[in-house]
């Protein structure tokens, strides 16, 4: 029972630190592309951000896998997989943000993509 409730806590913290970190992101890269002040500060705020926002990743990866085994109530199966397809497209964005933060890109569009996809996880998770 102990692991559960550890697991449910790294769960809701990584949600936290991923969710928080991808909408700081994205007021900033919106910020950033109206203002060349901000854009200027953006590269340097970023990478923090960015650590952030993966760190929430992994202790949600980390949970989510161990969660399943101490789970006694039933889950519905298949909000679980549109719920892993989701979080498996937020890392397939955060890879091509970092690949075109790094080559000077803008990011807006994609950082919105990305806050939706970690919405849409959080209200999922919610519900499962």
């Amino acid at each position: 029972m102990v692991w559960l409730e550890l697991f449910r806590v790294l769960h809701v913290i990584g949600l936290a630190f991923g969710l928080g970190g991808a909408t700081i992101a994205a007021v900033i890269s919106a910020k950033a592309a109206k203002d060349k002040d901000v854009g200027k500060a953006m590269g340097k705020i970023m990478p923090s951000i960015v650590k952030f926002i993966w760190a929430g990743m992994a202790l949600l990866i980390i949970s989510g896998i161990a969660l399943p085994f101490y789970i006694s109530w039933p889950i519905d199966k298949n909000m679980l997989l549109v719920k892993h397809a989701l979080v498996a497209l937020i890392v397939i964005m955060g890879i091509i943000m970092g690949i075109r933060m790094k080559k000077k890109k803008p990011i807006k569009v994609l950082s919105i993509i990305n806050l939706i996809l970690w919405y849409a996880v959080t209200i999922m998770s919610v519900f499962l």
